[in-house]
């Protein structure tokens, strides 16, 4: 049985929408930011899918919409923009390093997982809601210093936990 195009769309860009959240990332450095791009994005390439050849690979033709929708973005916004030179660099590197991004990313979910509750919190609060260290400090009653050093206790754990989980690279 064929699938219908919602589908075809759905898991082709589910396996690659990190590199495409990370390629925006790159270029406006703000998360929360980049996940509005990233939703703008996926409604275009959604526009456009009956434009994509199904031969060619999707992330290349994706991260181009992306790179578009990035352009319009720091236009209407009146900002200085990424130089394009920079921005088609980071593309290359987005597609020939998706592979080896995708299994980091997902070794280090699973070490965020191993975490004690209380630290996935305050990951989570500082990286993915983008609280500052600030805020967080006043949450959590303690010093700037005192949650800048648990973060840094922390970060070190999660790169232990993936260095003891990724293959050596040959």
């Amino acid at each position: 049985m064929a699938k219908d195009l919602q589908t075809e769309f759905l898991e082709l860009h589910l396996a690659h929408q990190r590199a495409v959240f990370g390629y925006l990332l790159a270029a406006v450095r703000d998360f929360n930011r980049a996940e509005d791009l990233l939703q703008q994005v996926t409604l275009v390439l959604w526009r456009k899918f009956g434009d994509y050849r199904k031969s060619a690979p999707y992330l290349p033709w994706a991260l181009g919409v992306a790179r578009n929708e990035l352009l319009h973005h720091f236009r209407s916004k009146k900002e200085s923009t990424v130089p394009l030179e920079i921005l088609d660099e980071v593309t290359g590197v987005v597609a020939e390093e998706e592979g080896r991004l995708s299994d980091e990313a997902r070794v280090l979910a699973e070490c965020v997982k191993k975490l004690p509750e209380t630290d996935r919190g305050l990951v989570r609060s500082r990286y993915e809601e983008g609280d500052s260290l600030a805020s967080l400090a006043r949450r959590l009653r303690q010093s700037l210093a005192a949650v800048n050093m648990r973060l840094v206790r922390i970060r070190k754990a999660l790169l232990e936990c993936a260095e003891r989980s990724l293959p050596e690279e040959a």
